[in-house]
């Protein structure tokens, strides 16, 4: 598996006991149990017996920790929710540690052609040339292992943002290229289905928040962009019902009336002609009209169409999914708030 060069070690600052929280980026233990909610019996725990902290130490011992650890303690957090055992944990985050570091190898090195992968970051350029080699090996495992390892130390828009989205870029743009570019093309779909569509079923139950429907637009057979998209919204809390591919949307009406959801959000990749996206458009239009809550469309459609689906009284997302989330939470907010507004100016019925 491939690994960068050099890990960051904490314990190679030298430190003092004047060495605080107030003039630097370390603080004590009580923060980090103030910004994480674990106790520091825990931590301290964590520490000595499994080995998932490794914090900085002054000259008299006191432990020092920083932002980095504040972000490991919360995965460790989410990891526990999912159900692993913190001896499962340790060596997940020791392996995905060996990620964050100073490798610097050329794109082009790593069969990363020039495109939005490219401005990432050495460390997930190390990551999308170990996914796009396993592909290329046909490897479930590989994948498996790779994808765990991420999801180890990153929450998972994270990674959807910085290793998923590139890959699915970069099989786009080599599809034609390689003897085998459909064919690779094909087992990453499959295989992103699987393994997104387990974590959707794991993570639904936990999420407590606002309730959207998903489905693809009519005709549209490409769902993977609107599971990661879904795997974003029970991140951050939402409830989702996940309809999938080519979904009339007629039938959604009943779906709204039976679940009371917040909002109902599409998706699409584009169009071949003008007729497929101005039927598109009236089934759009005809949903917003009677469906009595926000309807969001993402995904190159919404690019596309953007001032047809204002004009229809949809709100287009765009094709990233980290920005489409906030213009969901946005939109729902907007509109319980002005429903709020409605019924305080509704006269009291006598």
């Amino acid at each position: 598996m491939y690994k960068c060069v050099v890990q960051v070690l904490y314990n190679s600052f030298m430190l003092t006991e004047s060495f605080t929280a107030s003039n630097s980026a370390f603080f004590p233990i009580r923060e980090l149990v103030h910004r994480t909610g674990v106790n520091a019996s825990t931590l301290r725990a964590w520490e000595n017996r499994h080995g998932l902290l490794n914090p900085v130490r002054t000259e008299s011992g006191h432990r020092l920790y920083c932002q980095n650890d504040v972000q490991r303690v919360r995965r460790v957090q989410e990891l526990l929710v999912q159900g692993l055992s913190l001896n499962e944990i340790a060596p997940l985050l020791e392996d995905a540690a060996e990620y964050v570091t100073t490798y610097a190898a050329e794109p082009a090195s790593l069969g990363i052609e020039s495109s939005l992968a490219t401005t990432l970051s050495p460390a997930w350029q190390g990551y999308l040339a170990e996914t796009l080699s396993a592909l290329e090996s046909f490897s479930t495992e590989r994948l498996d292992n790779l994808y765990n390892e991420a999801c180890a130390v990153y929450p998972i828009d994270i990674v959807t943002e910085r290793l998923m989205i590139p890959v699915l870029e970069q099989l786009g743009l080599r599809w034609d290229k390689r003897p085998s570019g459909i064919a690779e093309e094909h087992f990453f779909s499959a295989w992103l289905r699987n393994k997104l569509g387990a974590r959707l079923h794991h993570a639904a139950g936990m999420a407590q928040g606002r309730q959207l429907i998903l489905a693809c637009l009519p005709g549209e057979h490409h769902e993977i962009s609107l599971l990661l998209a879904a795997l974003g919204m029970l991140q951050q809390g939402y409830r989702v019902i996940y309809l999938g591919a080519d979904m009339p949307l007629a039938q959604l009406l009943p779906v709204c009336r039976q679940t009371h959801a917040a909002g109902i959000v599409l998706a699409g990749r584009g169009f071949n002609e003008v007729s497929q996206m101005q039927a598109n458009l009236q089934e759009i239009a005809g949903l917003v009209e009677a469906a009595g809550m926000p309807v969001f469309v993402g995904g190159r459609f919404a690019v596309l169409a953007q001032r047809e689906l204002e004009q229809v009284g949809a709100q287009p997302l765009g094709d990233n999914i980290s920005i489409g989330l906030r213009l969901i939470e946005a939109g729902l907010n907007a509109a319980a708030k002005a429903t709020a507004s409605k019924f305080a100016m509704t006269p009291p019925q006598r």
